[in-house]
């Protein structure tokens, strides 16, 4: 096995770990350092609670996305490979923020109450 394959799989092992860690253990209480924190989730303890367990669904399912490009790549013979698989992570990361973000505004208004 190559290097290259070998951080393909590291990578998607790697990524589905810690969705499953974030999935399993989020964070509890409002922080600086572990969690999906933007200024709109950190508004409140509500909209914190809610918007880490949207993110870590759509980690998960990112993980998965990336697991599952990883191993198509393997048995192709091209240099760049890793690089497939880590644009696909960061463009689905961006999508994810898109979509918690969304998912909040959904159920809040600007203030951070709950809408009815």
């Amino acid at each position: 096995m190559t290097i290259e394959n070998s951080a393909l799989l590291f990578q998607g092992i790697l990524f589905l770990s810690l969705a499953y860690y974030y999935l399993k253990k989020p964070p509890k209480k409002i922080n600086h350092f572990y969690g999906y924190r933007t200024r709109r989730s950190m508004a409140n303890q509500d909209i914190w609670d809610f918007a880490n367990h949207q993110s870590a669904k759509d980690l998960w399912h990112l993980a998965i996305v990336t697991m599952i490009t990883g191993i198509i790549l393997l048995p192709f013979d091209i240099s760049f490979k890793v690089l497939i698989q880590v644009g696909v992570l960061l463009i689905g990361l961006g999508i994810s923020v898109w979509h918690t973000e969304k998912e909040i505004s959904k159920r809040f208004d600007k203030n951070g109450n709950r809408k009815p």
